[in-house]
């Protein structure tokens, strides 16, 4: 960015705008020396090094001694962004576990908790094993739960703007459960909530197969089916929350689809709902002809919603992630097939990167996301604050 002239603006929002501007080459280029900072940011270096001090004395920026002299003269001096400065916490709150992650400002886990649920646990024990969960990550990474200065949420349902679950099919209870409420007694900061659908999406645009790609569709499938869509960089979540609930048209197919694999005839007796797919995908690898015909049949109506989505928004990639990415080899070409047939354009179909943890990566990128807007993004943070002193457990 040029460096910006004075006359006639607001000195006060032009400081604040120049500091934001440090943060963000920091925070996107790592440690850097005070003339690398003035050839990014514009800026002169007696104004960088001036912005620099200041967002030292605030806790967002550190100086560090550099890795190698310049060879003439003192070593530069090198700052980087405190990411330690902070910590926020995803959580997934899902059908069978809880998972809980705390990570610095850059995400880089500091700790981590998993907890087992029944998908048929009242609300209340669901919540409770959200609070342990998240508790147990706290203290892996040293800290007490309202020492975080944001929390994300992925879950299960249409998710309302405020947090509240405006319907759930899949878990008991859980249609009407205000979610940042519930953990007010656990965490003193914001409390955002995603579906988990658009939380893998976020979780695999910024880690996984579909990495800085600006259109994109995510189908996270297995024995239920979500979606995630982001168009033009930015996830698409609808004017209350309900974008791209393909699965409600039973056109779609996404209901019909996994009653393919609940049918399957070689399936035990005793076999639990979230090994039932990964059981018939083996057999039909093995060339088990009905194992085959039941992937077949799933793959088909899988493909309806996928193609209104395709079709809709003619995304640059699509990301098949959740339980089914691990059966990829047997999908990705029948659901291209499949799509052929009446899509006008079908862009190139991959398998999810990530691995299981799709949602709660997702959940992390919804709480940094925040942070982001509450401290760094010009125009809608306030003005630069001291960086909030780390509480230890």
């Amino acid at each position: 960015m040029s460096e910006l002239s004075v006359n006639g603006a607001d000195t006060v929002l032009l400081r604040r705008l120049r500091l934001l501007s440090v943060v963000d080459a920091l925070r996107k280029a790592g440690p850097q020396p005070l003339t690398v900072l003035a050839r990014q940011t514009g800026l002169s270096r007696p104004i960088i090094q001036t912005l620099a001090e200041e967002l030292t004395d605030l806790g967002w920026v550190a100086s560090t001694p550099p890795t190698e002299p310049n060879g003439v003269g003192r070593p530069a001096r090198v700052f980087r962004f405190r990411a330690e400065s902070g910590s926020v916490a995803g959580l997934d709150i899902g059908a069978h576990a809880v998972t809980a992650l705390v990570t610095d400002l850059d995400g880089e886990v500091r700790g981590r908790s998993r907890l087992a649920v029944s998908p048929a646990a009242p609300a209340s024990q669901r919540l409770q094993a959200a609070k342990s969960a998240l508790a147990e990550a706290c203290s892996a990474a040293g800290l007490q739960p309202r020492a975080l200065l944001q929390v994300g949420v992925g879950s299960t349902g249409v998710i309302e703007h405020s947090g509240r679950v405006a319907l759930s099919v899949a878990l008991p209870g859980w249609t009407g459960v205000d979610i940042p409420a519930a953990l007010a007694d656990t965490v003193s900061c914001p409390v955002v909530v995603e579906n988990d659908g658009r939380a893998a999406t976020l979780a695999e645009r910024w880690r996984g197969a579909g990495r800085d790609v600006d259109n994109l569709v995510y189908i996270h499938a297995g024995l239920r089916t979500g979606n995630g869509v982001i168009v033009e960089g930015r996830l698409l979540r609808g004017h209350t929350g309900a974008a791209g609930e393909i699965g409600a048209l039973p056109a779609s197919g996404w209901a019909e689809a996994p009653t393919h694999l609940l049918g399957f005839p070689g399936l035990d007796h005793d076999a639990r709902p979230e090994q039932i797919a990964e059981f018939v995908f083996a057999r039909a690898r093995e060339g088990d002809r009905a194992a085959l015909m039941a992937t077949e049949r799933y793959v088909r109506a899988l493909a309806g919603g996928v193609a209104a989505l395709v079709l809709t928004f003619d995304p640059e990639l699509v990301v098949l992630g959740g339980g089914i990415s691990r059966s990829s080899d047997l999908v990705l070409h029948q659901l291209a097939t499949e799509l052929h047939r009446v899509c006008v354009r079908v862009p190139p179909l991959v398998a999810s990167s990530l691995d299981a943890e799709w949602v709660v990566i997702g959940a992390v990128r919804v709480a940094l996301d925040a942070i982001e807007r509450r401290y760094f993004v010009p125009g809608e943070s306030e003005p630069l604050a001291p960086a909030p002193a780390p509480v230890p457990a």
